[in-house]
């Protein structure tokens, strides 16, 4: 068997073949495609926590690595450059700022919603889930309504990958330019004229060095943070929404469980992320050997931790098959691990919940015809660009 994370066939359900990489062949070598991938949650654990041996500092995506991709993004990093970079950027994306935006998150997930309520039928994701987290963003960021709905489409063709290609393809390089075009010029606006959003503090934040030298972003790194805000951020949350509606509706009784009892809302989006994630691996480089299962994964190789696989380890797992919105957790890796844990998992865990509780309120019995399912496809994004629901006009 060949595992391919460019391949439509293995994206539609990828579960079985994460299975056999677990069983058979746990540190697995693609020749054709010339890369490592480790699937078992100990050894995907292990990996993110050693950032010395796993480097990010060559790119995080397959057919990416290696690639000059516009900018410096912090996930392409190792410390020390990392860890600077973090810092500031950690100072305006804060828990306690972060935790503050619930009642502008609720508001804009209830003016989505509202109008949908008497349709009888939608497409969630175009018309809700892809529309919350970058309405979100852009929120933060500041950038006006009238240009969300193309910043949101330049950071969709930014993901878009060809079917068994794993040459970038131009509509992610246009969609690139056209964002980061964009970006400068709203840069330059906030720089001449500062606002109360994140933007302006990114401009304006500041941390020590070793020596004491006081240090900002780059307009750059900015733009660069703003791209991977955009992209990551904007991508993985409307996955993620998209397939915890698809999941509540193939079982249904786990949708019972929330409809008596919201508070295990935010279990159900921590199981999602478990069971079926939108972001399905993360790519590193070797900087030494590593011995593992009896093979020798040679220094400078290509390597995916895929996380989604570690997900379903049943050495990790009970019963990992099975969807449980009242399962707990001590961890999982969805959100990375170490050094590169997503710097945005708060503010993804926010929305998820509001968006379950406020849908969930409006639509507590739906279906998903037969027409009705439009997969997006990415060497390391898994959801829905399209998910119709039909329920009673009422909601």
């Amino acid at each position: 068997m060949e595992y391919d994370p460019y391949s439509y066939e293995i994206d539609e359900d990828p579960y079985p073949a994460y299975r056999w990489l677990r069983d058979e062949e746990p540190a697995y070598y693609n020749e054709r495609l010339d890369f490592w991938a480790l699937s078992r949650f100990d050894d995907c654990h292990q990996a993110f926590i050693d950032w010395k041996t796993f480097s990010s500092a060559r790119g995080t995506v397959l057919e990416l690595m290696d690639k000059d991709i516009g900018g410096p993004l912090i996930i392409f990093m190792d410390p020390p450059r990392q860890t600077r970079l973090r810092n500031l950027v950690s100072k305006v994306f804060t828990p306690r700022r972060i935790a503050e935006l619930e009642p502008r998150i609720r508001e804009i997930a209830v003016e989505h919603l509202d109008p949908l309520l008497g349709r009888g039928r939608c497409d969630i994701v175009k018309e809700f889930t892809a529309k919350l987290p970058m309405d979100v963003i852009s929120s933060l960021l500041g950038i006006p309504k009238e240009d969300r709905d193309e910043v949101r489409g330049w950071s969709n063709d930014v993901l878009h990958r060809d079917p068994d290609s794993s040459e970038l393809p131009q509509r992610a390089i246009d969609g690139m330019r056209d964002l980061f075009e964009y970006m400068d010029g709203f840069l330059a606006s906030r720089r001449r004229r500062p606002q109360d959003d994140m933007m302006s503090h990114l401009i304006q934040a500041e941390v020590a060095d070793e020596d004491g030298t006081l240090t900002r972003l780059s307009d750059l790194e900015i733009k660069s943070f703003i791209n991977l805000l955009a992209t990551a951020g904007n991508e993985t949350v409307t996955k993620l929404l998209g397939t915890a509606y698809y999941w509540l509706w193939r079982l249904p009784e786990e949708r019972k469980r929330l409809l008596a009892d919201p508070r295990r809302i935010p279990g159900a989006v921590l199981e999602t992320l478990r069971y079926d994630p939108p972001s399905q691996y993360q790519g590193r480089t070797t900087t030494r050997e590593v011995e593992l299962h009896g093979k020798t994964i040679p220094a400078g190789a290509k390597v995916l931790i895929i996380n989604a696989a570690s997900g379903r380890d049943e050495r990790k797992y009970p019963d990992p098959d099975r969807f449980d919105v009242e399962r707990r957790f001590d961890h999982h890796l969805n959100f990375g691990h170490g050094h590169h844990v997503c710097l945005g998992k708060n503010l993804a865990l926010l929305e998820s919940r509001i968006a379950l509780e406020e849908f969930l309120k409006r639509f507590p019995e739906y279906a998903i015809p037969e027409d009705g399912f439009e997969r997006m496809h990415s060497s390391n994004v898994r959801g829905f660009s399209g998910l119709e629901l039909s329920y009673a006009s009422g909601g």
